[in-house]
């Protein structure tokens, strides 16, 4: 027989989650893929993890329904670090209801979450933690943390903060900027029918390599690979008779002044690769315009205004009291939806460096394009090479092939990786709230 659920004690309104929250249907976790040079301890593993939780508390909550209410609460229940040869679902019972879980096996870890906890900002803070603490303890030595955040330092109030919750102002005369009408181009490869398998195609090029190139031409590097990968698309689809656009996430940390948080604080940018009369520049010309489109976006009235868009503050309202789980999602309560098509670049970005950064020797971030029916690419920097893991429910090697091809005719020699598959299990918050 199923024991029953806890009552987990109730701490805030859970409000940058309620994007995920209130969803409809399941969400697959997100997670990351740590490969070591040597074997994977354990034991070990499992004291990082329990530094790491002594220094966040807060990444070891879970959520407690109570009506139309989300709330984060505390979980005192522990977080194993199991030897397990892959990802687990992660909400219910099989993690004791926490939303982040650790596995490990042979020269592998393992960290999955769900993601209306944390975004992939917060969820890195958690990583660096318990490798940080991880290697301090198998190698013997107090490595220079380098700003990852350790048990020999005191938890700051603002690492909980809510983008959401803060309360700030729209400068009145501010008006969002319009958006085209015209659907932007989707590529007839994506169709999202084997949604439950993920190719990953890696393309490495060194650090070295494209970081000056980038800068040589004013630009940076999610947008200079945007406009690769838009040169890709036409190479293979020459046909194409819509403009081809890239979804940029962004961090609004600093922008609405919660750069210390785990939580959910991202926007996305729409960057108009082709359509626009940006088409008419050279190539050079072209990168440092799209860089001061995404510039113009760094602005908090766009930040602020979208995150009004997500939860309004009708919603915000009808959150408060109780009432059928439901009714929210399908009464359309100001959550804000976007088309994702062309393709979405997230510029992850690298870890810290530090004295065990060798033995780290692979990073992978795993997660579902968007809807199952887009093209994703994720940008990683580790160990002096830039990785571009272009992620889909479909063959996609045609862009795969096309995109080493456009930058080598830059002068940007790639290498292929080998070509990946994996599958992310589903989450059970939900389940586990017998919702």
């Amino acid at each position: 027989m199923k024991e029953k659920r806890p009552q987990f004690r109730k701490k805030e309104l859970a409000y940058s989650a309620s994007p995920y929250l209130f969803l409809p249907g399941q969400i697959c976790s997100y997670a990351v893929e740590v490969t070591h040079r040597d074997p994977v301890n354990g034991e070990l593993l499992q004291q990082a993890v329990n530094r790491t939780l002594k220094r966040m508390p807060y990444m070891s909550d879970t959520f407690e329904a109570e009506g139309k209410q989300f709330w984060y609460a505390e979980n005192p229940l522990p977080m194993e670090a199991a030897h397990y040869p892959g990802l687990r679902r992660i909400g219910g019972e099989t993690t004791n209801y926490h939303m982040l879980d650790v596995t490990w096996s042979d020269h592998t870890t393992w960290f999955a979450m769900f993601h209306g906890f944390c975004d992939g900002q917060g969820l890195n803070f958690f990583i660096e933690s318990v490798l940080y603490h991880y290697y301090c303890l198998k190698d013997g030595i107090d490595y220079e943390p380098n700003g990852i955040r350790t048990d020999q330092e005191e938890m700051k109030p603002e690492e909980e903060k809510d983008p959401i919750g803060i309360p700030y102002e729209i400068d009145p005369e501010f008006k969002m900027p319009k958006r085209s009408e015209t659907l932007p181009y989707h590529l007839p490869e994506c169709t999202g029918k084997n949604a439950d398998i993920i190719f990953d195609y890696g393309i490495n090029i060194r650090s070295q390599d494209l970081i000056p190139f980038a800068k040589s031409l004013h630009t940076s590097p999610a947008v200079l690979i945007s406009l690769f990968v838009s040169e890709a698309i036409l190479r293979v689809h020459p046909e194409a008779d819509a403009p081809i656009e890239a979804i940029i996430p962004l961090s609004g940390r600093r922008m609405l002044d919660c750069e210390e948080t785990f939580k959910n604080c991202s926007s996305r940018v729409v960057l108009p690769l082709t359509g626009t009369p940006m088409d008419a520049m050279p190539f050079e010309q072209k990168a440092a315009a799209l860089r001061n489109v995404l510039k113009l976006h760094l602005n908090p009235n766009i930040l602020r205004t979208a995150y009004n868009y997500v939860v309004t503050p009708k919603s915000i309202e009808r959150f408060q009291g109780p009432g059928d789980y439901w009714q929210i999602a399908r009464a359309g309560s100001g959550m804000m939806t976007m088309n994702h098509d062309t393709f979405y670049t997230d510029y992850i970005g690298s870890f810290h460096k530090t004295g065990y950064s060798d033995q780290i020797t692979g990073i992978h971030f795993l997660c579902k394009p968007p809807l199952g029916k887009t093209l994703q690419l994720n940008l990683i920097e580790n160990n002096g090479m830039f990785q571009i893991h272009c992620l889909a429910c479909d063959d996609v090697s045609v862009y795969a092939d096309a995109i080493p091809a456009v930058m080598e005719e830059h002068g940007l020699k790639s290498e292929r990786g080998p070509i990946r598959q994996f599958s992310l299990p589903m989450t059970e918050w939900r389940d586990s709230m017998d919702l």
